[in-house]
């Protein structure tokens, strides 16, 4: 079991919530979808096996939905010569 936390570049109103948990819970192996209204993000528990934080992110782009650039070295590809 995987967790991932995704940060939506807008607010979380009543029917974009509806329509990111119908994306999230389309997905084979989403197991719990939780929003943070305040800081306008999405906790995702899913099944590492079947699905991956990559393909939980392209498929809210798909569906139009605006998520925040992850920071640099999120996405465990860091080479370490900056320092960060």
């Amino acid at each position: 079991m995987q967790s991932e936390t995704i940060q939506m570049s807008g607010t979380l109103d009543e029917a974009t919530t509806v329509n990111v948990v119908r994306v999230l819970n389309d997905i084979n192996g989403v197991k719990k979808v939780n929003f943070i209204t305040a800081s306008a993000s999405i906790d995702i528990s899913f099944d590492d096996t079947l699905t991956s934080s990559q393909e939980l992110r392209a498929a809210l782009q798909r569906e139009g939905f605006g998520l925040k650039k992850r920071a640099h070295g999120e996405e465990g590809m860091c080479c370490g010569s900056c320092g960060s």
